[in-house]
């Protein structure tokens, strides 16, 4: 056969746009930012976003209407039709383009965003009136076409038309008198709560609170029943609460200029404030003398919470409650421009290791639930951080591993910065030293397992520090339960959360120890199932040092401290028979006594109702703790629903009296002793004196009023 020469070309079938839509774009929000990114380069000045009945997939609608220059006919047909258009591109050895309006650098390049729409719905309407146009162009696009495997995409027909403008006019829409709008209706997807108020969210961290883009302004509107208010407040005001703030000014030589404010309102002798002029952040084995960053200049700005029980208080008296106003912006997010880049910083993404690094030193290291953080770059000073196809990232390249490392030699000289106030904290709290012994040992244990493989020799280093660890808890646990039981004249009740931690660490033992069999594999994994369990172990025991100590014989404080310590000890028995607890602390009156004994009264509580509970089915066990008004008195309450109680509150506080088949009538005892010391009195309340009581037992400490 004589050889053929002839030429060829690609063909794409009508269902490369939908496999495009689905891979490029993770989920509808991000669907919703890409339209986001678009209006932006087509220099608008507010977007408005609609969600409408879009908890139901057939009539929900979501509709985007930007100000921004909008398109002739000629464009949408020539240039939005056209995927991968050229209209924004640059060449990577290019400057950065700008907008023809407000000359704003260009966030989306790929020409691929517009089939993000796809990612909502099957039908999309386009509208949109050019700056100056004298017409309106319109655009179905109907994606259940493209779906038809036996087509091409020349084979699908888009519809359009043109006329007078109906939808951007002055009457219409005051301020929309031009721009693009994008209707999607028969959505893919029913919307849940949490979609509307990830959107919200995002929509509220997109922009950096730094870049001043105040001619930009993006507005949610929702009409839908699963719409809820989220609660927000202005960032200022959330990072004059931080005890930790540290903004680092990196320039394209690898020096920073930085600003550390330490503040505490506990341990305000502590405050610090300093500013270093040139400090080289540059990892040494990777920045020989003299080698300059590709990466570009950057900034970083940390805001940092300790959340110890007691800070948490000051934020909660300052009305900025962390769980709600903190904790759902925290993560360190990366912004171009102005702009967030995707996804670092999302709740699943720890592009910085911080959680990891908090487990192998969390004594040291911060973890993302504590910081809220901020790396700025600029198109122009970055150009080689670009991103990558799909919109979700930027490619990782020579410039964007330097880049990453700088970021976090910053982030880990704020640690250092910070961990001079926490040294200085744990001498005013006076912590044991022996809790610092065993935070040495475990972090011994975590830098050996840091050795991808382990040699025999290895695995037994790795069983004589644990076996340290065994002896380091087991004396903290003697010397915390002999305190323990001289208080309460009764020990077993609150031994529970030492048999705890030594359930763990004989969990851990054994773990490991089995690692030593010849045969053993997946020794890497097997060991780290160790690190949470000793983690824990080190709360616990800290919480028990804590109500060990000996102190003063009356003091104030307010009932939440003792509340919390109590339920984090029994956590883990808590969490092992799947009990859900709750809180409602809506009194903060301090009283004056002993916070160490009330919270060996709660744990008695709490022991008792984990028992009671254990009647209940598995899915269905719950406690619940308030603090309140009851009577003109303030209450502390503890509430299951379990079996109840059937006897009077005089009968089951009499010693030796108690229903459990092995149990020694001491318990409530105890609790009844330590109210009385606190000029208390405890009450059996039923589920209907009070609303938001559950269902089985709820005992009640009334404090008097001459002792609060």
């Amino acid at each position: 056969m004589e050889k053929v020469i002839g030429h060829a070309s690609f063909v794409a079938r009508a269902r490369l746009m939908l496999l495009l839509g689905e891979q490029l774009i993770t989920d509808e929000v991000a669907a919703v930012a890409e339209l986001i990114k678009n209006s932006y380069d087509a220099d608008a000045t507010a977007v408005e976003i609609e969600l409408k009945n879009v908890s139901y997939k057939d009539s929900g609608q979501i509709r985007i209407i930007d100000n921004g220059n909008g398109m002739t006919r000629e464009t949408v047909l020539n240039t939005w039709l056209e995927l991968g258009t050229i209209s924004k591109a640059r060449k990577r050895d290019e400057p950065v383009r700008f907008s023809d309006v407000l000359k704003r650098p260009y966030l989306g390049e790929k020409g691929l965003g517009r089939l993000s729409i796809h990612k909502i719905g099957k039908q999309t309407e386009l509208v949109t009136r050019k700056r100056d146009g004298s017409s309106e162009t319109k655009l179905i696009l109907n994606w259940s076409l493209f779906e038809d495997v036996k087509k091409y995409l020349n084979d699908i027909e888009v519809n359009w038309e043109e006329d007078k403008p109906s939808v951007f006019k002055k009457d219409v829409l005051p301020g929309y008198e031009h721009g693009t709008q994008i209707t999607i209706t028969k959505l893919h997807t029913q919307w849940t709560q949490d979609m509307i108020k990830k959107l919200k969210q995002f929509v509220v961290t997109i922009q950096s609170p730094f870049a001043g883009l105040a001619d930009f302004k993006i507005d949610v509107k929702v009409d839908d029943p699963e719409d809820i208010e989220l609660k927000t407040k202005d960032v200022e005001e959330i990072f004059d609460t931080a005890n930790y703030v540290y903004v680092a000014d990196v320039n394209d030589a690898g020096f920073a200029e930085i600003k550390y404010l330490h503040r505490s309102k506990i341990y305000p002798t502590t405050n610090r404030e300093s500013i270093i002029k040139k400090h080289d952040i540059k990892p040494p084995d990777e920045f020989p003398e003299g080698k300059k960053p590709v990466c570009g200049p950057f900034k970083f700005h940390i805001y940092c919470w300790d959340l110890d029980p007691a800070d948490k208080k000051v934020l909660i008296d300052m009305d900025v409650p962390y769980d709600t106003v903190i904790k759902p912006i925290t993560g360190v997010k990366l912004f171009r421009d102005g702009f967030r880049v995707f996804p670092y910083g999302n709740e699943d993404n720890d592009w910085l290791f911080m959680d990891q690094s908090r487990v192998e030193r969390f004594q040291e290291n911060v973890s993302r639930n504590q910081v809220v953080g901020y790396v700025e770059i600029s198109s122009h000073d970055n150009p080689l951080l670009i991103d990558k196809s799909d919109r979700e990232g930027l490619i990782d390249n020579y410039a964007f591993k330097e880049f990453k490392s700088l970021v976090l030699w910053t982030l880990q000289n704020f640690q250092v910065e910070r961990n001079k106030e926490r040294l200085e904290i744990k001498k005013i709290k006076r912590e044991d030293v022996r809790l610092a012994k065993l935070t040495t040992q475990m972090t011994e244990l975590t830098t050996l397992l840091d050795k991808e493989s382990l040699r025999h020799d290895t695995k037994l280093k790795i069983i004589n520090s644990v076996d340290a660890l065994n002896q380091t808890f087991t004396k903290i646990l003697e010397d915390t339960e002999e305190p323990l039981l001289a208080a309460a004249s009764i020990g077993l009740t609150y031994m529970i959360p030492t048999h705890e931690v030594q359930r763990n660490i004989n969990e851990s033992t054994k773990i490991l120890k089995k690692s030593l069999e010849p045969h053993e594999r997946n020794l890497i994994s097997k060991i780290k199932l160790v690190i949470p369990q000793l983690v824990q172990s080190e709360e616990i025991l800290k919480g028990l040092v804590k109500i060990s100590q000996k102190i003063q014989d009356e003091e104030q404080f307010d009932l939440k401290k003792p509340t919390e310590l109590a339920i984090n000890l029994m956590r883990p028995k808590l969490a092992r028979n799947n009990i859900g607890v709750s809180t409602d602390f809506r009194d903060s009156r301090i009283i004056t006594g002993s916070e160490r004994l009330i919270t060996i009264l709660l744990l008695n509580l709490i022991d008792n109702s984990i028992y009671w509970l254990g009647s209940k089915k598995n899915t269905d066990r719950k406690m619940k703790f308030t603090i309140g008004d009851f009577n003109k008195k303030l209450a502390l309450i503890v509430s299951d629903n379990g079996p109840g109680i059937q006897d009077d509150i005089e009968v089951i506080t009499l010693p030796f009296v108690t229903r459990k088949p092995k149990g020694m009538g001491l318990g409530l005892y105890i609790c009844k002793r330590i109210a009385d010391m606190h000029g208390a009195k405890l009450k059996l309340l039923s589920e209907f004196e009070r609303p938001g009581l559950l269902s089985g037992a709820n005992i009640a400490i009334l404090f008097s009023s001459d002792k609060n």
